[in-house]
């Protein structure tokens, strides 16, 4: 029993799977419908491009970094996207590129302008933020608030709105995350830089290329949900991903991963996703209103914080007794 509650408290996601179970079950009694299949696999396609800001969130703040700029990323690649589809000749495929490239764009002056300048994240993705939903409304025009995807974007429409290829696209990114982290040498210099960036540049790493690629693929995951939301919803707005960063840290903090760095989990952040869609789904079929969402997602995010350290401390405990034990029988 002792042994399996050792490997139990062990699992970094313990605290976020209790809550998300937790809120499942709730919904499943007192929210009608909540567990139907169909239903749930829309919301699953709605916030598809939450979790993709969520799986490479992970591997920034594991880095000891934060971007507060993705939900504006993802609006002004949504806009460009719509604006080459409806005002040009681009074909589907060169649009898209053109859109994750954008993001792309985005994410390496976040990274240069972090690793080669030493200036602090929050403050250059703060400007990031706020110049890349400038940009948005310059790309659209004087007064367009709203760009719709002509006919010959059906397809796409077709794959982000019907098909289930949304969620197959963030499972492979986080199978892809998750394998990076702890399979490959860039995922133990990203746990590195996170846990002590000065040893890490001591020890050989070159923290500002890791530092660089990891803000680019932020900004090619932003480019890629600006993509999934734009063909979901068939437009393109100027406020496109307005609150996105919000969720998406939340739900990265709630699933174990470290503000401060050296420590993250990919699964963790797709659960702590699951929570923010269980929740935004229950409450609707509920009928309450969304501002009470945002505020029991934030006392949700207190409350693992709470059970991980908990967690942590039994652990701990359990770890110390098994080591005096074992002394004594020696």
């Amino acid at each position: 029993m002792r042994r399996m509650a050792l490997r139990l408290l062990s699992i970094k996601e313990l605290p976020v799977a209790i809550l998300l179970c937790s809120v499942c079950l709730y919904f499943s009694i007192y929210a009608p419908k909540f567990a139907d299949p169909s239903g749930l696999m829309d919301v699953a396609r709605q916030y598809s491009c939450h979790a993709l800001l969520a799986v490479c969130l992970t591997l920034v703040i594991a880095s000891g970094g934060i971007d507060i700029s993705v939900g504006s990323v993802v609006g002004l690649c949504a806009v460009v996207l719509a604006s080459l589809l409806s005002k040009t000749k681009a074909d589907m495929a060169s649009a898209c590129a053109i859109s994750v490239g954008v993001g792309i764009l985005c994410g390496a002056f976040n990274g240069a302008a972090i690793s080669r300048l030493g200036l602090q994240p929050v403050v250059v993705t703060l400007s990031m933020m706020a110049t890349a939903r400038g940009l948005a409304y310059v790309v659209a025009g004087p007064g367009v608030s709203t760009i719709s995807l002509p006919a010959s974007a059906h397809r796409l429409v077709t794959l982000g709105y019907e098909s289930n290829l949304p969620v197959v696209i963030v499972i492979t990114c986080a199978a892809a995350a998750y394998a990076v982290l702890s399979r490959s040498s860039f995922g133990r210099y990203v746990i590195a830089i996170g846990g002590n960036e000065q040893a890490a540049r001591l020890s050989g790493i070159d923290v500002g290329r890791v530092k660089l690629v990891l803000y680019a693929v932020a900004g090619a995951g932003a480019g890629l949900g600006g993509i999934l939301t734009t063909a979901m919803m068939s437009t393109a707005t100027t406020d496109t991903g307005l609150g996105y960063e919000f969720e998406v840290i939340t739900a990265v903090l709630m699933g174990g991963t470290s503000i401060l760095g050296g420590e993250a989990t990919v699964l963790g952040s797709v659960l702590g996703i699951a929570m923010a869609a269980a929740l935004n789904r229950g409450f609707g079929l509920m009928g309450i209103n969304d501002l009470w969402r945002m505020m029991c997602l934030g006392l949700l995010l207190i409350s693992a914080v709470a059970m991980e350290k908990v967690r942590r401390s039994v652990l701990s405990s359990l770890e110390s007794w098994r080591q005096i034990v074992f002394s004594d029988v020696r």
